[in-house]
């Protein structure tokens, strides 16, 4: 296991109690507990990941070296997901296809949380916004997750 990897594992636990908690506000504006099924094994999941949100759809990135947004893909699947400590249900599906739909949300993603830019290998232009050329170069290496909230 790659050190980052161990180190998010890791992190999991404490942060999926602090956005739950009383507390929650010091992480809620961009962090959410994502809840659903694993797809072969059935088990309850939960996961902390940064999120924007655009009103009904929810979005979330991830590197295609995770495992946790493979369970969206296909027909993707019912999912809950907790913002600032309140639940919507929503359908979720991988996105991994270049395209405008990857691009745009990706861009979408980034320009809201320009933070996040590094660690999809994405860098930033002067004012703060995903270079072009890089969102062109996101697929292969960077998924996007979109939820269609229900509630």
């Amino acid at each position: 296991m790659r050190p980052v990897d161990l180190f998010y594992k890791l992190m999991n636990v404490p942060m999926t109690a602090l956005l739950q908690s009383p507390l929650h506000g010091v992480g809620s504006k961009h962090l959410c507990v994502l809840h659903f099924r694993g797809r072969k094994s059935g088990r309850a999941l939960s996961t902390p990941l940064s999120f924007v949100r655009d009103g009904d759809v929810v979005r979330l990135l991830s590197s295609q070296k995770t495992r946790w947004w493979k369970n969206f893909l296909g027909e993707g699947m019912d999912v809950e997901v907790e913002i600032a400590r309140e639940r919507f249900s929503g359908h979720a599906e991988s996105i991994l296809e270049d395209g405008d739909r990857l691009r745009d949300g990706v861009r979408q993603f980034l320009t809201a949380l320009p933070r996040d830019a590094v660690v999809y290998g994405i860098g930033l232009d002067r004012d703060k916004r995903p270079k072009e050329a890089d969102i062109e170069g996101a697929a292969g290496h960077v998924v996007l997750v979109e939820i269609q909230l229900t509630n």
